[in-house]
């Protein structure tokens, strides 16, 4: 492979083999051509983005394609434009996050990371604390490590290791964008260093590196930690070859898909020269499956909240056909009245982070939790529920139940009902624990006329919730 297209790789931008760990598989001529394709990032079931990247006039150009799996098969892939630039290539959907990241290259190929909102038709480049000027900045990949925004990316900027390092930096909960940190020596190193993927399944950052100085290039490696702590690097050796693999990228906790130039790429030439992507997984194991269980546990519980008698307000019911999507909603919707009556920062910061940010976990968590179940494992979840205690103990029981049901709707109605069928077989099944009032603060007031603390304070709005506090493999 041209050491020269190995650069512009960087900057734009991977047969059927079976080993005891993993099976790899050549995707079809839907999405693999004679130019080069790479980093293939699987949003949901159904739906796929890659890059590709041809000859145009002496100079490289790369466009993002999506592509949708029909019958099985992923469909050729659809041009997706996403403003005016020469060229956008890796993509990234983070998970709970209806923004994009992505580069965008001139057509001298300075490469910048650029940021696409859900609400906007056109995007933003990122501050100078990513885009320093005159370097590369590149490959952007956020994820969220201990409730914490973070963006990884690659750039040759002073005060790395040399070459192309891996750089991070921490999104805070305004969306502002930090220092660039590098990532440390365990990761970087004085060859190139490229196209992060952080794990979250296992708490292991995966990248591609020309470390070992073969003559082809490049190899993936993995490290466990986080930031920049991190044990010694590892290369992954079930998904590499004599050829380049970069682009790693992870679905699930057992399947993803790479870039490589291997030997069933397809290529214009005799020389194989670039990229096709392949898919990846790895067996099911046992102790794969309690990893996974465990990484849920190590962030529960899980707390959900609600406004007051909140849902079906004066009612003895048990159940209610409300999701608790609709109560979030609700909920969020009624900052400005809470901070009317109770005006302080405490009750903005629980809107702003507590509401929404748990909000974004339940999604995150239930995302996760199909995956789990998609690849074989049965669940049990737990779930409590709780009220303040402005009403009499057994409605407050009831109104718990609901609270707990509202929560099953919404995993009833989670994508388009890819969760309801396990419930209904048995794989996934769900425990209620109803506490109504028993376990609130005695401190928070049960006084009906005095709203301002009964109903607005932040002591009675931390009462009114659901938690789920464990998730559980079964047999």
């Amino acid at each position: 492979m041209s050491k020269i297209f190995i650069i512009v790789l960087f900057l734009f931008t991977n047969f059927l083999c079976f080993s005891q760990k993993v099976e790899i598989n050549h995707l079809s001529r839907n999405i693999n051509t004679q130019e080069a394709e790479f980093n293939f990032i699987q949003k949901d079931n159904n739906t796929a983005y890659y890059s590709s990247s041809t000859l145009e006039q002496a100079k490289y150009q790369t466009l993002i394609f999506k592509s949708v799996k029909k019958n099985g098969f992923w469909s050729k892939g659809r041009y997706e434009p996403l403003g005016k630039s020469y060229s956008y290539s890796n993509i990234n959907f983070p998970v709970n996050d209806s923004n994009i990241y992505f580069s965008v290259i001139n057509k001298t190929g300075n490469s910048k990371i650029a940021l696409k909102r859900h609400d906007s038709p056109s995007y933003e480049i990122l501050n100078d604390n990513i885009n320093l000027e005159n370097y590369t900045n590149t490959q952007p990949h956020k994820t969220t490590f201990n409730n914490i925004d973070v963006l990884y990316f690659v750039s040759d900027r002073k005060g790395g290791f040399g070459g192309l390092d891996i750089w991070f930096c921490i999104i805070d909960k305004f969306g502002n964008f930090g220092q660039a940190i590098n990532a440390g020596g365990q990761i970087n190193s004085k060859h190139n260093e490229i196209t992060p993927f952080y794990n979250v399944w296992t708490g292991e950052l995966y990248f591609s590196s020309d470390r070992n100085n073969k003559q082809s290039g490049i190899d993936i490696y993995k490290s466990s930690g986080s930031l920049n702590l991190w044990k010694y690097s590892e290369k992954v050796e079930e998904l590499c070859s004599e050829k380049d693999e970069l682009y790693l990228s992870f679905y699930n906790e057992l399947s993803g898909s790479f870039s490589s130039n291997r030997s069933t790429s397809m290529s214009s030439c005799e020389e194989i020269c670039c990229n096709d992507i392949f898919s990846f997984k790895y067996p099911y194991f046992k102790d794969t499956s309690t990893k996974f269980i465990d990484s849920f546990n190590k962030y529960l519980p899980l707390t959900l909240y609600f406004h007051n008698d909140e849902p079906n307000p004066r009612s003895l019911k048990t159940f209610t056909e409300i999701d608790y999507r609709e109560c979030y909603i609700s909920y969020y919707l009624l900052k400005k009245n809470y901070l009317e009556i109770n005006n302080r920062i405490e009750i903005e910061q629980f809107f702003e982070q507590t509401l929404k940010e748990n909000y974004n976990k339940l999604n995150y968590t239930l995302n996760n939790l199909l995956r789990s179940l998609e690849n074989g494992n049965k669940i049990e979840i737990h779930i409590r529920g709780f009220a303040s205690p402005l009403h009499e103990k057994d409605y407050n029981i009831n109104l718990s139940l609901r609270r707990i049901a509202s929560v099953i709707n919404l995993i009833n109605n989670y994508e388009n009902g890819s969760l309801k069928k396990h419930l209904k077989n048995g794989r996934l099944k769900i425990i209620k624990l109803p506490f109504g009032e028993n376990k609130s603060d005695k401190n928070v007031s049960d006084n009906p006329t005095d709203r301002k603390n009964s109903v607005y304070s932040k002591e009675a709005m931390l009462e009114r919730k659901i938690e789920i506090v464990k998730i559980l493999e079964i047999n």
